[in-house]
């Protein structure tokens, strides 16, 4: 038996009832557009999903990323954070629930960003664990910082070993529970590769939503996991889990030239797909392998000096519409969630009909067993294939070319080397169009830079 599952067999008390989508989570995450939500920003961001129809088309999640606590984090007499009052007006009481309930109201869940460990404040103050005789500072490292990469300033690592550290957990899990949170993102975990004590947050925030009422989706950011078995290892435990860093709006940086954002020490966003995501998503587990929001439309930080990556100053993002169609059919291979983080007030016709063609959004449904199916990667031809069956139609296969050369080119594609025996026993739509595509002796195309071909053979009758 694997250690972790030792362990977590210790941890639990309950039968588990974590919440596992049965298809990928949808939604909007604020931080690609604004670096600190509030109020405003969520109640519009909310009223644009409705109005845009995105809502309706599963875009559920609402999520407010870092900062909702106020700078000094604002807490509670029991150290746990609590939304800043000048920055959420309804929340003077120290509670979320009238702007969650505002967000029900139209129709959508609401989610919270979290940073793992103890806030420094609550140490500082020595705040008491609720239902224990202990206090903050009996329950951490005060020489570990929890997550010294990006957020040196947030707290402390727990001792997982103390008697009451599993208490720490369960009680804000209860706050949130209270509020009505239904999606909790925890940062930081897994910074360091196999960290014993972020390894161990998850598993306590695990046990921790056993015991309250709510269905709350356990998303893992910003993940780091190398390695087949790793990512294995948590997935029982949590909803969806990040295999990338950040991922902005730079092609060569993320795509090609597999120098940020990746996996493994940097790889691309595709070596992280072939490697890890076709592992996970055959396994059988229903868990949800996340390669990061999608920076589309209306980006970036107010204030912030323009740079290649990054957050960076308010812009349009700098993919082309082909580079855009590129990206969301990898993703929908992949079934990663769709969690857009363009700014909802600007929502353009153009990205709309990204984020809402039907073809696309059924496809991320009904897609399986997907995998990496060619590389070809030499003198004037760079080209991957991605390929997967379908759930709902026997026979049916889908099929993704993407051109990874930094200039258009023709591609043709034996259908033998797919394990297609030709097409003509099939009826072929191109998804993105809704074109149908006329069967020739091989898949040939030719693809603008960084587009794609998406296709859907269907057997005729």
């Amino acid at each position: 038996m694997h250690w972790l599952t030792v362990i977590v067999t210790t941890l639990l008390l309950v039968d588990a009832k974590l919440f596992k989508p049965s298809t990928p989570p949808r939604g909007w995450n604020s931080y690609d557009s604004f670096p600190v939500g509030n109020e405003t920003i969520a109640l519009r961001a909310a009223d644009s999903l409705v109005s845009s129809g995105l809502a309706k088309l599963g875009y559920h999640y609402l999520t407010l990323d870092a900062g909702w606590f106020g700078s000094p984090v604002v807490i509670d007499e029991y150290g746990r954070p609590l939304p800043d009052p000048k920055l959420f007006p309804s929340a003077k009481s120290g509670s979320f629930r009238p702007l969650v309930q505002a967000i029900n109201q139209r129709g959508l869940a609401f989610g919270l960003w979290y940073m793992g460990g103890m806030p420094k404040i609550s140490a500082e103050r020595n705040t008491p664990i609720l239902g224990t005789t202990f206090r903050a500072q009996d329950i951490i490292f005060k020489d570990e910082t929890y997550c010294p990469r990006w957020l040196p300033d947030w707290g402390y690592e727990i001792d997982h070993k103390h008697p009451a550290a599993q208490a720490w957990f369960d009680s804000l899990a209860e706050l949130w529970s209270k509020w009505g949170i239904e999606l909790i993102k925890l940062d930081c975990v897994n910074a360091e590769d196999e960290s014993f004590s972020h390894r161990m947050d998850i598993l306590s925030f695990y046990s921790a939503f056993q015991k309250v009422p709510t269905n709350t989706v356990f998303s893992l950011s910003p993940g780091g996991f190398a390695n087949i078995s790793q990512l294995l290892d948590i997935a029982p435990y949590t909803s969806m889990a990040r295999i990338t860093d950040d991922f902005w709006d730079n092609w060569q940086l993320y795509m090609n030239e597999g120098g940020g954002g990746g996996y493994a020490s940097g790889a691309s966003h595709w070596d992280a797909a072939r490697d890890l995501v076709s592992a996970v998503r055959n396994s059988g587990s229903t868990f949800w392998v996340d390669l990061d929001m999608l920076p589309l439309g209306r980006i970036g930080h107010a204030g912030s000096s323009c740079s290649p990556a990054g957050p960076g100053c308010p812009r349009q993002d700098r993919f082309s519409l082909m580079e855009k169609r590129s990206i969301i059919s990898l993703w929908g291979f992949v079934q990663a969630p769709f969690i857009w983080g363009g700014d909802p007030t600007t929502l353009t016709p153009e990205i709309k009909a990204l984020l809402a063609n039907e073809n696309v959004l059924d496809m991320v449904i009904d897609i399986n067993y997907s995998h990496e199916a060619l590389r070809v990667n030499v003198t004037n031809s760079g080209y991957i294939v991605w390929q997967g069956s379908s759930k709902s139609s026997e026979g049916s296969i889908y099929l993704a070319f993407f051109n990874i050369l930094n200039n258009p080119q023709t591609i043709s594609v034996d259908w033998a080397d797919l394990g297609i025996s030709g097409c003509t026993a099939y009826d072929i739509l191109e998804l993105w169009s809704s074109a149908p595509v006329k069967c020739t002796t091989k898949a040939t195309v030719h693809l603008d830079t960084h587009a794609v071909w998406l296709l859907k053979l269907v057997p005729n009758k």
